[in-house]
């Protein structure tokens, strides 16, 4: 796991090193066991060292190239990047793991290929070399980001893994090309200007993020999932190279046949994610997923396994008594931080400042606080992150897939005293639309009462474009579409988070063997049939998954509510100190900038002590917005 960051002068303008230096400081946190620099030139095939610290270049070397290693495979220096290939024509930059690397070894081997390291890097460099891009992208499996500059065929690569596990982030600055891992990197270079992106703002308000390629800095572009960017002769073009499968034939396993290979799958994808010279623990929220993960790796460990959560001294917030109980059957050595308001104000700002995006998930600053702790003891965790979007573990996808059993009663239905207006939600309206809306996190009425002119339009019809790329049964649409959305954000912010601390995060659950076998299981394998509003936030999600945790489990532990770790988020905005920037900077910034009314958002801050469970939360949207304007756009971050 590490950093890029890198940038290209399209108008054939020698680069700047100390610009490259630069940029690849602001990323360090990424990687700070070694720097590597280099310039080339696409023009002519030449490149050299970039040095740090030396003056502009003079020769015609118009691309740069800057990397922060994390040391996790091969300690020595032969894993240092960016790495060249033997006659200096390929320089390739990788952050991420590929957990199947040595399986193509002895081939490159026989090929003629001589490995100076013991690194996943350098496999990719031969197999990019011997099989091309898209043999090399058709061989591989693991978490990635890729920067390759091919001096032979003057081509210039950038690519994102098939999920979007680890981020990259573009933008053309004047005459400019800027690529990096994280977006702070064009920051540092003199060509990029941060301004807010107005168009989007409507959408972060809805649901909490910008879907697809866009965000909220103006011309800044995210590299989606299973894409991948080139440039060559001048031209850049953005190009996909996977997508997940639809599967339109599901197979046609029995329920024994399914939980077996659901077992082998998993088991096998943990195993391989083990893959490492540095010490690997678990991050443990309690919930079944990252349970599971931990039992799972508990069997590959001679030594000692390390666990890590967060808790809370409140137990309707505290997922405590069920850590307790995975770490104990995963025969772990659990350690516990302990989640407070004063953590919380303490660490805002400069969690905030990692995000690249405004932290609308206030609990992300759990995962802060657990990669912080965990630092000192492991380099790698990991995680249950991603089992949710593939095997359907959101009540939403129950209501799709029994919606057309309820939408034919759904006006008569939404006369029910209590839960009629759920029904009418749920159930109500154009499936694709419902769907996308369900997933939204305010109201049109609520966010019009916050921002003038608010319109949803646009952004529901990139959402709904973003919906029609999948091709199978609504329920396998609907998966499709919450892991090309809302599970990309997840990943943002666990990568971000984890990475401040310079802490590998990998996910067992994004697997391709793992994605691809849920992919082609029949929806009774995912969801129930039951149409009980209650039933369907236990038994009817995730179905098979949790018929393998239940081998390990009480269904007490399998079959409690959802919990989403909940920050006490109302008592926060309720103290001293949230009364203080409340007051001192987040309204008076809102007012400066105009995006949201700040005298609704003082109406609803002073309205919280009577207000609903989410009201905290849909207020919190406002002040995340906020404080990363304020250290984005205006220039308050940190240098």
């Amino acid at each position: 796991m590490c950093g890029i960051a890198g940038f290209i002068n399209l108008d054939g303008a020698p680069a700047d090193s100390r610009v490259l230096d630069r940029m690849t400081a602001q990323i360090q946190h990424r990687g700070p066991d070694d720097r590597g620099l280099m310039l080339f030139s696409l023009a002519t095939g030449a490149m050299a060292a970039g040095l740090p610290g030396s003056p502009a270049a003079v020769t015609a070397l118009e691309g740069a190239l800057g990397f922060q290693r994390l040391k996790i495979l091969d300690l020595s220096e032969h894993g240092h990047q960016p790495m060249l290939n033997a006659d200096g024509t390929v320089m390739l930059a990788f952050n991420g793991e590929i957990y199947n690397a040595f399986e193509f070894t002895a081939e490159l081997e026989a090929a003629g290929y001589r490995f100076r390291s013991k690194s996943d890097t350098e496999v990719l460099l031969y197999l990019y070399e011997r099989y091309g891009l898209a043999g090399m992208l058709d061989r591989i499996n693991g978490m990635f980001a890729i920067v390759i500059a091919d001096l032979r065929s003057r081509e210039l690569h950038v690519i994102r893994d098939h999920f979007g596990i680890k981020p990259v982030y573009w933008t053309v600055a004047g005459s400019t090309l800027l690529f990096a891992s994280e977006a702070k990197a064009f920051l540092a270079h003199p060509s990029f200007r941060a301004d807010l992106d107005d168009a989007h703002v409507d959408e972060y308000l809805r649901f909490r993020y910008v879907s697809g390629e866009g965000s909220l800095l103006k011309g800044v572009q995210q590299l989606r999932p299973g894409h991948r960017l080139r440039l060559a002769g001048g031209n850049l073009t953005v190009h996909r190279y996977w997508e997940l499968p639809d599967h339109p034939q599901k197979s046609t396993l029995s329920d024994a046949e399914a939980l077996e290979q659901l077992d082998h799958v998993l088991r096998r994808s943990v195993q391989s994610q083990l893959l490492s010279d540095v010490k690997v623990g678990c991050q443990l929220s309690g919930g079944i997923d990252s349970s599971l993960v931990s039992v799972f790796a508990r069997s590959h460990f001679g030594a000692d396994m390390e666990t890590f959560s967060v808790v809370f001294d409140d137990p309707r917030y505290s997922e405590d008594r069920w850590v307790s109980q995975a770490a104990a059957a995963a025969r772990a050595d659990s350690h516990r931080f302990m989640f407070s308001d004063g953590f919380f104000f303490d660490t805002l700002d400069h969690a905030s400042w990692h995000m690249d995006q405004p932290m609308s998930h206030p609990n992300s600053l759990g995962i802060w606080l657990l990669a912080r702790g965990a630092r000192p003891l492991v380099t790698v965790l990991l995680s249950g992150e991603g089992a949710d979007e593939v095997f359907a573990g959101y009540t939403r996808f129950h209501y799709a897939h029994v919606r057309p059993k309820v939408a034919p009663w759904a006006g008569v239905l939404q006369h029910l005293p209590g839960v009629g207006h759920r029904f009418a939600r749920q159930f109500g309206g154009d499936p694709v639309d419902t769907f996308i809306a369900a997933s939204a996190f305010q109201t049109p009425g609520e966010i019009t009462q916050l921002r003038s002119g608010f319109n949803p339009l646009p952004a529901m019809a990139r959402r709904r474009a973003l919906f029609a790329e999948g091709h199978a049964d609504h329920l396998s649409n609907c998966l499709k579409y919450e892991m090309q959305t809302y599970l990309v954000d997840l990943l943002v912010r666990q990568d971000k988070m984890t990475m401040a601390h310079s802490v590998e995060n990998r996910v067992p659950f994004l697997d391709r063997h793992v994605v691809e076998f849920a992919r082609q299981l029949e929806a009774r394998h995912l969801v129930g049939e039951s149409l009980a509003l209650r039933d369907s936030r236990m038994r009817a999600t995730k179905v098979v998954l949790k018929q393998l945790a239940r081998r390990t489990f009480s269904d007490q532990f399998v079959y409690r509510p959802k919990s989403g770790f909940s920050l006490p988020l109302a008592n926060y905005f309720g103290t001293p100190r949230a009364e203080a920037l409340m007051e001192e900077q987040w309204l008076p910034g809102m007012r400066r900038r105009g995006l949201v009314d700040a005298d609704a958002v003082r109406a609803n801050w002073q309205a919280l002590p009577g207000a609903g469970a989410g009201a905290a939360e849909a207020l919190w949207i406002a002040v995340a917005l906020e404080i990363w304007a304020q250290q984005v756009i205006d220039g308050r971050g940190r240098a």
